[in-house]
């Protein structure tokens, strides 16, 4: 009888389990998404402006998105010749989103030397590159990071789904930031509202589990540490004219 009841208790908790992380995804989502529907409604000529690399970028990104919210969903119903299957393509989809970033990047630095923000022969404009520069590519080696480790712990599904999320978070900016400047919002209630969002994770973890997950703590630290060196060492001159130089020189 006890172990009747015990097994109930386990399905239902991993039922509601399945259930949180199925609306936390779809939240997460949708905030990304809305960033960009906000957007372009608001301005719709931006949708003029896209190229061939940034529509990519938009089609692999939001691929990947969705594909997070099928997964959930495949694991929940206990699919798992499915959920490896579509994993497969996820690996495709980060590949596609890292090379078509850096090329929209590497695009958007040189039209904006070309209009003066960015002109290397200007020491403020280089520490306003450095910090742009920096602050994407460090992103996109997080988000990088995060999916390989939510790959490496695919056998351990409380890490494994952890660490695709917070992948998940890692990307908010993209949509994000297009919300906080249509808004007018200072650029730091961006990452105030991730953190927000890693809040009510490690919220959920402590009330219903009972405890908090090292991938959830790691992948703060990470998000923190990306917060912190955008403020310090981005906007460093020394940076700014190395990265600079690096990018000037491919």
């Amino acid at each position: 009888m006890e172990s009747v009841i015990s097994n109930n208790n386990s399905v239902e908790s991993r039922s509601a389990d399945n259930k949180f992380f199925a609306s936390f995804a779809l939240f997460i989502t949708f905030l990304v998404f809305g960033g960009f529907a906000l957007n372009w409604i608001s301005n719709p000529s931006n949708l003029g402006r896209i190229n061939l690399w940034t529509g990519l970028h938009g089609a692999f990104s939001a691929t990947w998105y969705i594909l997070l919210l099928a997964q959930i969903k495949l694991a929940g119903k206990g699919n798992l010749t499915s959920h490896r299957a579509l994993g497969k393509l996820s690996v495709i989809l980060v590949f596609g989103i890292l090379l078509t970033g850096s090329i929209m990047v590497f695009e958007f630095y040189h039209r904006m030397a070309g209009f003066g923000i960015f002109n290397p022969e200007d020491a403020q404009a280089r520490v306003r590159a450095g910090s742009f520069l920096g602050g994407a590519f460090l992103q996109w080696l997080i988000f990088l990071v995060l999916y390989a480790l939510g790959i490496l712990n695919r056998r351990n599904p409380a890490h494994h789904k952890r660490f695709m999320i917070a992948a998940a978070i890692q990307m908010m900016p993209e949509g994000l930031n297009r919300a906080v400047h249509l808004l007018s919002l200072p650029g730091y209630s961006m990452f105030i509202c991730m953190f927000l969002v890693y809040l009510v994770l490690m919220f959920y973890d402590w009330k219903v589990q009972g405890r908090l997950y090292a991938s959830t703590i790691f992948s703060v630290v990470l998000f923190c540490f990306l917060v912190l060196t955008m403020h310090t060492a981005f906007k460093w001159q020394a940076w700014g004219d190395w990265s600079v130089k690096m990018i000037s020189n491919i």
